[in-house]
C-alpha cells in the first residue's frame, strides 16, 4: 500500500515539476494548481468506494468493508478496501470508454478554464489514469493505447 502511494506521489511531483518548469509557474499564486493535482491524483480511487457501496453492495468484500465501517474501524476498512483493489475488474473510471470521454473533458477544461484548481484536478486525475494503464502495460494487459495516453498527458501538461 505504501509503495504504491509513494510511487504515485513520486510520479506526481516529477510530472508537476516538469509542468512547472516548462510553463514557468514559479509564483506562489499557482498553489491551487498543485492542490487540485493532489486531489485529482486520488480521485480515481473513489471508483472502488462506489463499487463497494453503490454498484456491488452484496459482494462479500463489500459487506466486510461496510461491517468494518459500521463498527467504526475505519482504518481496517480502508486497508481491506485497498488490499482487495485487484479483485474489482469492472470499474467505471478505469474503463476504456470513460478514459476516452475523460480525455476529451481534460482537453476542454485545460484549454478553456481559467481555474487553476480545475486544471490541476483534471491533470492529476489524468495522470492517475496513465499510471493505472502503465501498471497494466507492464503486466502486458494493455498495449494499444497506453502510449497515446502518455503523449496526451505531456501535451496537456504543456497546455497549462
Amino acid at each position: 500500500m505504501k509503495k504504491n502511494l509513494i510511487n504515485n506521489l513520486i510520479y506526481f511531483f516529477s510530472f508537476f515539476l516538469l509542468v512547472t518548469l516548462v510553463n514557468k509557474l514559479f509564483s506562489f499564486s499557482y498553489w491551487p494548481f498543485y492542490v487540485g493535482g493532489l486531489f485529482g491524483l486520488f480521485m480515481p480511487n473513489l471508483d472502488h468506494v462506489l463499487h463497494i457501496f453503490v454498484f456491488k453492495p452484496f459482494e462479500l468484500t463489500s459487506q466486510r468493508v461496510k461491517l468494518l465501517i459500521n463498527e467504526k474501524r475505519y482504518k481496517e476498512g480502508f486497508i481491506l478496501l485497498y488490499d482487495t483493489m485487484g479483485e474489482r475488474k469492472d470499474l467505471i473510471f478505469h474503463s476504456v470508454n470513460f478514459q476516452i470521454i475523460f480525455t476529451i473533458l481534460t482537453f476542454w477544461v485545460i484549454s478553456s478554464s481559467s481555474s487553476l484548481f480545475g486544471r490541476g484536478l483534471v491533470l492529476g486525475f489524468y495522470l492517475s489514469l496513465v499510471l493505472f494503464n502503465l501498471r497494466k502495460f507492464l503486466n502486458k494487459e494493455v498495449k494499444e493505447y497506453f502510449f497515446i495516453l502518455l503523449v496526451l498527458l505531456f501535451i496537456f501538461g504543456i497546455m497549462i
